[in-house]
């Protein structure tokens, strides 16, 4: 509780004045800073939103623009490139008749050259060729030849083989007699 002296002194209420003086203008301070807050945040969001509309509309524009020149670019870069092209080919025709020519020419020029050589080269390798057939002629008719020889010769072998059958069997025979006669010779020469 104040005191007397204390509520009495002149200089203490001046400053308790000011002090409430102090505090209402800080109260109304803050008041105006929160309004002003408020309000700077408002601005800030309107502003935002109305850069995003011009963004969105600047790339609609933009859009739009591009599309007009690439409408408007393209026929003529479509033309220039069909003028290239039909430039390029009458150069290509023009360079394919050259050559053709040039060919031609070399194949005149060469054409006696490169008959002679293709003319040596089929002799050899005609040459080459009936030798080739020639061996295989040869081998054929050699296994014919042996063929015809077995087949001639096979009959007389049998023949053989069967004669010599006899003949063997007929040996042995004419052996035994004269083995036989042998003993009897013996025999009487003994007796």
């Amino acid at each position: 509780m104040p005191t007397m002296s204390e509520s009495t002194n002149p200089e203490f209420e001046r400053e308790q004045q000011q002090a409430r003086e102090g505090f209402q203008t800080v109260s109304e301070i803050r008041q105006r800073l929160d309004i002003l807050t408020e309000h700077v945040e408002s601005r800030k969001e309107a502003l935002e939103e109305e850069i995003q509309e011009h963004l969105h509309e600047s790339l609609a524009n933009a859009r739009d623009s591009m599309e007009r020149i690439q409408e408007n670019i393209e026929p003529k870069v479509e033309k220039a490139i069909r003028s290239k092209m039909e430039e390029i080919d009458r150069k290509m025709v023009r360079m394919n008749e050259e050559g053709v020519e040039a060919v031609r020419q070399e194949l005149v020029k060469a054409t006696p050259e490169l008959t002679q050589k293709i003319l040596a080269d089929l002799d050899k390798l005609v040459a080459e060729n009936t030798r080739f057939a020639k061996m295989e002629i040869l081998n054929e008719v050699k296994a014919e030849l042996d063929k015809s020889i077995k087949s001639s010769i096979e009959p007389v072998n049998n023949k053989m083989e069967k004669d010599l059958q006899a003949i063997k069997t007929l040996a042995i025979s004419a052996l035994a007699l004269a083995g036989v006669a042998l003993l009897g010779m013996i025999w009487l020469t003994v007796r």
